[in-house]
């Protein structure tokens, strides 16, 4: 179960397959249950 973890895990692989670079941005956004959803902006370490 990767539920809570899903948003590093795929940066993690763009970053480990090279279709994302370090210190480029990047836009989250999440969806959870009862209607709840987030974004964030981050620097990609």
């Amino acid at each position: 179960n990767t539920s809570a973890a899903s948003i590093p895990l795929a940066a993690n692989a763009l970053l480990e397959s090279g279709e994302a670079a370090s210190g480029q941005t990047a836009l989250f956004i999440a969806f959870g249950a009862g209607l709840s959803y987030a974004a964030q902006v981050v620097t990609l370490p």
